[in-house]
C-alpha cells in the first residue's frame, strides 16, 4: 500500500466509531433486527441482482463463497437449492470490524454465525488455498482503504473459473461527501468499471483483462452498479505480496500502539463513539419511512 493512502486509512479508522454504532442500535432494537432481517436473504437460498449465483454455485462440487465487507446485514443466502430442496452452502462472512461485531451479536444474543476477521486488501493472507469459488462485495468496495488491491487479493483468493461479484451504489462517496467510510466512487462507463476520487481514477477493465473476463452493468431498477469478474488465470504474486505493504502495515500498527498512549486520541474514540451510539439510538428507533425521509433530509 502506497504512502499516498495514509490520508485514507486514517480517514477509514476515523470511521469504525460510527460503524459500531450504527450496528449495535440496529440490533439493539427489536423492530429494526427484525425489518433488516426480513430484508437479508440468510436462511434461504442465495440471490444476487443480475446474476444467477445459485445455478453457478451447483456446476462447483464443493463450492466456497466469501461475503466480503458483509457488515452485520447477512444479506447473502447460505443454501443453494437443486431440484426443490436446500443445500446447505459453504458461506463465510467477512468483515475487518469482525471483533466489534461479534461483541454486538453476544451482547444481544443472536444466533447468527459469527463474522470472521478478513480485511479486503490482504483477503488473500486469510484464504491462500485458492478454493474459492464465489467471492461477493456488496456496497464495501468503495468504502477500503484500497479498492483495487482489494480486488487483486480477491482475484488471488478464487480458483480459476471462480466469480467476483461486485455491487455498488454508483458515486457513493460524492453522495455522502467523503465522510467516514466513504473516500471511493464507483460506476460504469460504457461497460467499463471506473473506481475514483478527487485524486485518483482507475479503469479497472483495462488492469485485469489478462486474469479475468469482466461485464459491468447497471441494474434497471435498484441502479446499482454491478460487475462480474471471471478469473481466467492465476494472479501474479507481486499483486498481493508487496514490501511496502509490509513496512506500511508495520508503521500503522506501531502508530495505533502510539495513540493508545494518548489521552486525547482515546478520549477522541470513545466521545464519538458515544456520540454516534446516541444519535443511533434515537435514529434506529423510528419507523422506517421516517428513517429514509430523514436520509433524504441529510444527503441534502
Amino acid at each position: 500500500m502506497i504512502d499516498s493512502s495514509k490520508d485514507i486509512i486514517s480517514k477509514w479508522l476515523k470511521g469504525i466509531p460510527y460503524e459500531v454504532a450504527f450496528w449495535n442500535n440496529v440490533y439493539r432494537w427489536n423492530a429494526t433486527f427484525k425489518g433488516m432481517m426480513g430484508w437479508a436473504n440468510y436462511g434461504s437460498t442465495i440471490s444476487l441482482e443480475d446474476f444467477d449465483a445459485n445455478r453457478f454455485l451447483l456446476q462447483k462440487e464443493h463450492p466456497v463463497a466469501l461475503d466480503v465487507g458483509a457488515g452485520m446485514s447477512y444479506a447473502t443466502g447460505n443454501f443453494t437449492s437443486k431440484n426443490g430442496q436446500n443445500l446447505p452452502l459453504d458461506i463465510h462472512y467477512v468483515d475487518p470490524l469482525a471483533f466489534h461485531y461479534n461483541k454486538i451479536l453476544r451482547r444481544y444474543r443472536k444466533s447468527l454465525p459469527e463474522i470472521e476477521f478478513g480485511m479486503m486488501e490482504y483477503l488473500s493472507a486469510f484464504f491462500p488455498q485458492k478454493n474459492v469459488s464465489l467471492i461477493m462485495i456488496q456496497n464495501a468496495l468503495d468504502h477500503s482503504a484500497n479498492p483495487m488491491k482489494g480486488i487483486w487479493e480477491a482475484l488471488a483468493s478464487l480458483h480459476v473459473g471462480g466469480v467476483l461479484y461486485l455491487n455498488h451504489h454508483p458515486n457513493e462517496a460524492e453522495t455522502e461527501r467523503y465522510k467516514g467510510f466513504h473516500q471511493f466512487n464507483i460506476i460504469d462507463e460504457n461497460g467499463r468499471l471506473i473506481i475514483w476520487n478527487k485524486q485518483q481514477r482507475i479503469d479497472v477493465n483495462l488492469l485485469i483483462q489478462k486474469y479475468a473476463n469482466i461485464t459491468v452493468s447497471r441494474n434497471t431498477t435498484s441502479g446499482h452498479v454491478i460487475a462480474v469478474m471471471c478469473k481466467t488465470a492465476e494472479i501474479p504474486q507481486e499483486m498481493t505480496c508487496d514490501k511496502t505493504d509490509k513496512q506500511f502495515l508495520c508503521n500503522l500498527l506501531m502508530m495505533q500502539n502510539l495513540q493508545q498512549f494518548s489521552l486525547r486520541h482515546t478520549l477522541s474514540y470513545h466521545l464519538n463513539y458515544w456520540k454516534f451510539n446516541t444519535i443511533q439510538f434515537f435514529i434506529q428507533a423510528l419507523p422506517w419511512e421516517w428513517k429514509m425521509k430523514l436520509k433524504k433530509i441529510l444527503h441534502r
